[in-house]
């Protein structure tokens, strides 16, 4: 058996996820509890290993999803005094009822994603291919789509939020409010995520001459083809970019990011300069500062005495398809601004004002003097 080849070579150059699979399989139906198995174990941590190495093909917000949901079912094993690598299917349908408590059904879709993937590196059989997994997992989400739970949309940062955060903070003294005004406009006009607003780099802009900017963007949770997206930026963004650059004393040709930190002493933070090497290491701001900057605008603009809910990274690309829709604009055309692969988001951003765009409503909801009379009449 693979197991003893193993014992004997004392290394795992060659060895293959496929094979520690077919290996384990052998092994449990012979009652070897492969959890509890040196050989086995040591096997596995090699391939986690040759993961780790390999982990670049994944963007850090992936990632990070990946450790945080991981985590959490490992600390759900140890606590109940069950193995998490391998994972009997029995363990994991408990784990699913138990999160299914408290979490929404995409949340549950991402703890199942993530234990298939790491049994699927560590070349462990996949619990939740078991055909009582499967249906326990859509059950559990059959019964919150039956009990209404509904996927919570962003609160939409639209352009008259923009516009309104243009009068306060243009010719505010402060760098923050001008980094922070930039971003949110870019946001608007590229439609990009918080983690590549935050990726921007200085020689990403390229000012075309006429007021506007082109704006390449490399990489993007849907663009992993290497050859980088492009948007144009408006004079006015462009404007407000300009002034956050000057505030900031950056400049478009050196390197690093175009948002970057603000000190208290309001200047935009300088990368590190190593002192042996002279290498310089520049530090992007992370998706937590780009929610706040989106908080902070919900905030000053006092949208929470209207009932709003706070801005989140996703608001500037959720107001965006809703303003385009109301111009006029169509699905295909506003599905390739916001660079998606089909109409779903298109179609779920701007739900509400498609159903007044549909055909019974144009027919029905926007049709005037309707006789009632039929009903006093009977």
């Amino acid at each position: 058996m693979i197991e003893n080849q193993l014992s004997l070579l004392g290394d795992f150059t060659d060895v293959r996820p496929s094979d520690v699979k077919t290996a384990i399989e052998k092994a449990q139906k012979k009652g070897v509890v492969v959890a509890e198995d040196q050989v086995f174990q040591a096997a596995i941590n090699h391939l986690l290993n040759e993961f780790k190495k390999r982990e670049n093909r994944y963007s850090p917000n992936t990632l990070r999803r990946l450790e945080s949901a991981w985590g959490c079912f490992v600390k759900w094993c140890l606590d109940n005094k069950r193995h998490s690598l391998p994972a009997s299917p029995d363990t994991t349908e408990k784990f699913l009822i138990y999160k299914a408590e408290s979490v929404h059904r995409n949340t549950l879709s991402i703890y199942k994603w993530a234990i298939s993937r790491v049994h699927r590196v560590a070349g462990c059989p996949n619990p939740c291919d078991d055909v009582f997994v499967e249906d326990r997992y859509k059950a559990l989400v059959r019964v919150k789509v039956k009990s209404g739970e509904a996927i919570k949309q962003a609160s939409p940062f639209n352009e008259s939020h923009l516009n309104a955060l243009v009068e306060k903070w243009k010719q505010h003294e402060r760098v923050l409010e001008r980094r922070n005004l930039a971003l949110l406009g870019v946001a608007y006009e590229s439609m990009l995520r918080a983690a590549e607003l935050a990726n921007i780099q200085l020689s990403d802009i390229e000012l075309a001459g006429d007021g506007t900017a082109i704006l390449t963007i490399p990489i993007t949770k849907t663009n992993h083809s290497g050859d980088p997206d492009t948007c144009i930026l408006s004079h006015d963004v462009v404007g407000l970019i300009m002034d956050y650059i000057e505030a900031g004393e950056l400049h478009l040709k050196q390197g690093g990011y175009l948002f970057t930190g603000v000190s208290k002493h309001n200047k935009c933070t300088k990368p590190k300069v190593d002192k042996e090497t002279g290498e310089v290491t520049y530090k992007p701001i992370t998706t937590k500062t780009v929610e706040g900057i989106f908080k902070s605008a919900w905030s000053e603009l006092e949208l929470g005495r209207q009932g709003v809910r706070p801005f989140t990274g996703h608001s500037a690309r959720v107001g965006a398809t809703q303003d385009l829709l109301r111009k006029g604009y169509n699905t295909l055309q506003i599905q390739q601004s916001g660079r998606w692969s089909s109409e779903v988001m298109v179609a779920r951003y701007g739900r509400a004002i498609l159903a007044r765009e549909s055909a019974m409503a144009q027919s029905r909801v926007k049709t005037k003097n309707i006789d009632l009379s039929w009903g006093s009449k009977r």
